[in-house]
């Protein structure tokens, strides 16, 4: 299997924490419509895809149903607490590293590997918790001896990254800096991109509790390994917007729009 360049590009996306289930999501189009606005007239065929692992994430949270009716008092409390619940848990199955983790991780998988097997390159987007799935799987494959051979992006399954609104660099996911796998010897670069804004809770921790000391990933990953072959680079920018709204308000950003333009052509 290899990459063929003359085949359009794919963009995956990986969606973060939800509420509702896999019918509701969209983040796809809100790529698609991101990137054409920065391609302008350059005929780049490309398409957007997204990874859903929402139903799985509510399938493992079926349980809580009877806790929700106990703790709220009527029918709009109900659907409150749903959503409250529905949101922790999506955090708690990411950070215990549950069996819905890995059935999550290992559906990314194998959807990279589905595109790779039709040729396209594929680039990955990775919104919030969806990034550490994104992350662990990429260092995943980069292990396997069959794929990435630093010397030809032709083996790569992944071509690379970009990460929204990310937590990863939080205390509660440091395991994740043990896993950064290196690519060997060789010539070619794998880039991930970190697009973050100080006013999202999510990225500095204080939705969790645990404030971030610092906001760049980039120190925490990077090494002087010269056959470590990642390039990491942290780019901050300015939604507009505080708070939770900062935290959605990635997908339109025309710095990543820039970001994710520079990656796809080059």
């Amino acid at each position: 299997m290899a990459v063929d360049p003359k085949k359009p590009r794919t963009v995956l996306i990986i969606h973060g924490v939800q509420t509702g289930d896999d019918s509701d999501l969209n983040q796809d189009r809100l790529i698609e419509q991101l990137l054409k606005s920065r391609l302008g007239n350059m005929p780049l065929q490309f398409k957007t895809d997204l990874y859903r692992y929402e139903n799985l994430n509510n399938q493992a949270q079926s349980k809580y149903g009877k806790l929700i009716k106990l703790i709220a008092a009527n029918p709009i409390g109900e659907v409150l607490a749903g959503n409250a619940l529905d949101l922790i848990g999506d955090v708690v199955t990411a950070r215990l590293d549950t069996s819905t983790a890995a059935q999550i991780r290992q559906g990314f998988k194998n959807k990279i590997l589905e595109i790779f097997t039709g040729g396209s390159p594929c680039y990955v987007v990775a919104h919030s918790l969806g990034s550490i799935y994104a992350f662990d799987v990429i260092n995943e494959l980069i292990k396997d001896n069959h794929y990435f051979d630093r010397n030809s992006r032709r083996t790569w399954p992944v071509q690379g990254l970009i990460t929204l609104g990310s937590p990863i660099g939080l205390s509660m996911f440091k395991k994740r800096r043990q896993k950064v796998q290196s690519l060997g010897e060789g010539t070619k670069m794998f880039r991930w991109l970190n697009y973050w804004d100080r006013t999202d809770p999510v990225v500095s921790g204080k939705l969790f509790g645990q404030t971030l000391n610092g906001f760049e990933i980039a120190e925490k990953y990077r090494t002087e390994s010269p056959d470590l072959g990642w390039v990491i680079r942290d780019r901050p920018v300015d939604t507009g917007k505080a708070w939770l709204m900062a935290h959605v308000a990635y997908w339109e950003n025309p710095m990543v729009g820039d970001g994710l333009f520079d990656l796809v052509t080059n």
